[in-house]
């Protein structure tokens, strides 16, 4: 076991009238064992009860706002300004972290100093698991999931995430972590388990890869874009098509 010191780890929780599950997020942060953490709650301004659970379980290591927003994005940025961990976790309001060792297994058990990312795995309450990458999909589509994915707080000098991108603005920040060959560490350990009714979820799939083509602009050319936007849609066709195609049973 390294002895190197444990850094503070901040979770950024975004929500707008998360009631129906916000409790079980802030319990499952609660509930880390033998490691230092704060957790940010921005709230949007909530109307269903959502403030008056956070002020339930209110704690020295909970800080957290209420206040109208422009957006996910703009909470999260707003998070970004009020962390004062050396490593950010971004876990929405009906995530849970896997269980209580999730954060002690990871930041106390190894010498991360060298890393910008470490990336472990999720899961969607339905059982379905998301296991991270970064390679060339990633100058295709989105690869890795936030609610999984531990940042350097330093990472986010100078950046923040885009107003004008309503849902896969997160993708800015790995495509550059690609794209800049920063140093990533992968873990084979479940971190989150992620809720079903995201804005990732309930969002159009085809919109997002056109959102992703507005995001790769600031970088590569028009051309090559352009060969990303196209492979991105072939996939989601591809995918669809797949989806309805009945399966043989072979005897």
């Amino acid at each position: 076991m390294s002895s190197t010191r444990v850094p503070l780890v901040s979770v950024i929780t975004v929500v707008r009238n998360g009631a129906a599950t916000i409790a079980q997020t802030l319990k499952s942060v609660r509930e880390q064992c033998q490691v230092d953490v704060e957790h940010i709650i921005i709230d949007g301004a909530s109307s269903d009860g959502t403030v008056e659970i956070i002020k339930a379980y209110q704690r020295d290591q909970l800080r957290w706002i209420s206040e109208p927003d422009q957006g996910i994005y703009d909470a999260m940025n707003k998070g970004v300004f009020l962390a004062r961990g050396e490593w950010l976790l971004f876990l929405g309001a009906d995530d849970v972290l896997a269980d209580p060792d999730v954060l002690a297994d990871i930041f106390q058990k190894r010498d991360l100093t060298s890393y910008d990312l470490v990336c472990g795995t999720s899961s969607y309450h339905g059982g379905r698991e998301c296991v991270p990458r970064l390679d060339w999909h990633t100058l295709v589509f989105n690869t890795i999931h936030h609610q999984a994915a531990f940042y350097r707080r330093r990472l986010f000098d100078g950046f923040r995430y885009r107003l004008d991108i309503p849902v896969v603005a997160d993708y800015e920040m790995n495509f550059l972590i690609y794209r800049q060959r920063r140093p990533v560490l992968f873990l084979d350990r479940q971190v989150a388990i992620s809720g079903c009714y995201g804005v990732s979820h309930t969002s159009s799939q085809f919109s997002g890869q056109f959102d992703a083509y507005k995001i790769r602009g600031r970088y590569v050319n028009v051309l090559l874009n352009a060969v990303f936007l196209a492979a991105g849609l072939v996939n989601l066709l591809v995918a669809r098509l797949m989806e309805c195609v009945p399966q043989r049973k072979w005897l």
